[in-house]
């Protein structure tokens, strides 16, 4: 065997272990729920739990990493490598859907860590990744930069989150074309079609 290979127990372990956890943060809180809850939930023993992660924010830590992680690993390397002036509706909306796409597959987690019982500060990890990942190393001291930065991630997270939260009405190439028109039109221009 390899060492690049991972065991498939502890693939299985982890996944037990992830879905435990969200499965207690929905109905427990983070707060409340505690290794005992996990282990149990996952069906493992308080010493397995150890051998994967040291406490419950180090499961925190990484699970949102690795949610993140992955979120902005789908976004179109063409993006990343272009001005931010010159994407076009093709690649925002290219773009968007792989994003929307990246969240769909990991829907429970997402649904869990920006609801009530989540954590707290996940929406702001959210928002500085997205601003990372756009400014891609650029200056942001630019306050006219920095207030226009903050308008469409702060935008961009609310939408994803009342998407989250109600992805049953809202089918997402309805929110990826309405981000779009609002992304390449005016405002304003918009609020009065409404």
């Amino acid at each position: 065997m390899g060492k690049d290979k991972v065991d498939l127990r502890v693939l299985k372990t982890r996944k037990a272990i992830k879905e435990a956890f969200l499965m207690l943060i929905q109905t427990k809180g983070y707060e409340r729920t505690t290794i005992q809850d996990i282990a149990n939930k996952a069906m493992i023993n308080r010493n397995t739990f150890y051998l994967h992660y040291v406490d419950k924010p180090d499961l925190m830590e990484n699970l949102c990493h690795e949610s993140i992680e992955e979120l902005t690993v789908c976004f179109n390397m063409e993006v990343k490598d272009q001005d931010i002036h010159a994407i076009d509706k093709e690649l925002f909306i290219s773009s968007l859907d792989k994003m929307f796409k990246a969240i769909e597959a990991n829907i429970v987690f997402f649904r869990t860590m920006l609801s009530q019982n989540g954590q707290s500060n996940f929406s702001i990890r959210l928002k500085e990744a997205l601003k990372d990942f756009i400014l891609s190393g650029n200056d942001d001291h630019n306050p006219k930069m920095k207030v226009g930065l903050e308008y469409i991630i702060s935008g961009l997270v609310g939408v994803i989150c009342t998407w989250i939260l109600d992805s049953e009405h809202l089918a997402v190439e309805e929110v990826i074309r309405h981000l779009s028109e609002i992304h390449f039109n005016n405002v304003l221009d918009l609020l009065k079609d409404m």
